[in-house]
C-alpha cells in the first residue's frame, strides 16, 4: 500500500497510536477515549493522530499537507502537537524552497561572472595578438573567405591552420589559446575557496 495515504492505515487508534502506546480493549473504535487529549469525554477525531510520524508527513504533497492541517486547525485545543508538526513541516519545505532558490541564484550569477571574465581575457589576447602581428592575422585564405579573426581565438585547430597567418601562429605558440572549458577549470582552481562554499550550501 503506497504510503501517501492518510494516517489512520498506518494503524487504527483503537489498536495503537502513534505516541507508541497499546489502547485498552474497552477504548475500541467508537467507544469513549481515555488518554489526555479526549480525557474520556468524547469519541477520539477518525483519523486523527495525536501525534504525527515525522516520515509520513515528508511523504505528503502539497494539497495533501494542507488538509491535514485544516483537520488539525479544527481540533487544535486537544491536538496541538500534531497541528504544530504540521506547521514545523511546512516552515521546513518553505526554508528548503528558500535555500534551494538561492543556491541557483547564486550559480547564475556566479556563471554569468566567469562568461564575462573569460570574454574579456579574450579580448586581451586578442589585443596582444594584434599589437604582436602588426594586425596581420589571418592568412590569405582566411582573407578570401571573410573569416574574422577573433573567431581564431577559439574553436577547432584546424581553422587556425587554415586561415591565421604565420605572425598569428607564431603568437600562439607562445600565447596559447584557452577554450572556454579548459579557461573555467583553470579558474576554478584559482578559486578553491568558491567550491567550498558551494558544498557548505548544499
Amino acid at each position: 500500500m503506497s504510503r501517501t495515504v492518510r494516517a489512520v492505515y498506518h494503524g487504527h487508534y483503537n489498536v495503537r497510536d502513534q505516541r507508541g502506546h497499546w489502547t485498552k480493549p474497552k477504548t475500541a473504535r467508537g467507544q469513549l477515549c481515555h488518554h489526555s487529549c479526549c480525557n474520556g469525554t468524547r469519541v477520539h477525531p477518525e483519523h486523527l493522530p495525536v501525534k504525527i510520524k515525522r516520515g509520513y508527513l515528508r511523504t505528503l504533497t502539497e494539497p495533501q499537507i494542507e488538509r491535514e492541517l485544516d483537520a488539525y486547525i479544527n481540533f487544535s485545543e486537544t491536538h496541538e502537537q500534531g497541528m504544530y508538526q504540521i506547521m514545523a513541516e511546512i516552515d521546513r519545505r518553505e526554508q528548503w524552497e528558500k535555500q534551494r532558490a538561492h543556491r541557483k541564484q547564486v550559480a547564475v550569477q556566479r556563471r554569468r561572472a566567469r562568461d564575462s571574465e573569460y570574454t574579456d581575457e579574450q579580448y586581451r589576447l586578442w589585443l596582444r595578438a594584434e599589437s604582436a602581428t602588426n594586425g596581420y592575422m589571418l592568412s590569405k585564405a582566411g582573407k578570401d573567405r571573410g573569416i574574422n579573426e577573433r573567431t581564431l581565438f577559439t574553436g577547432p585547430e584546424w581553422r587556425v591552420n587554415r586561415y591565421a597567418s604565420e605572425e598569428l601562429k607564431e603568437f600562439f605558440l607562445t600565447n596559447p589559446r584557452l577554450s572556454r572549458a579548459s579557461w573555467f577549470a583553470q579558474s576554478q582552481q584559482q578559486r578553491p575557496d568558491e567550491g567550498e562554499d558551494h558544498e557548505r550550501a548544499a
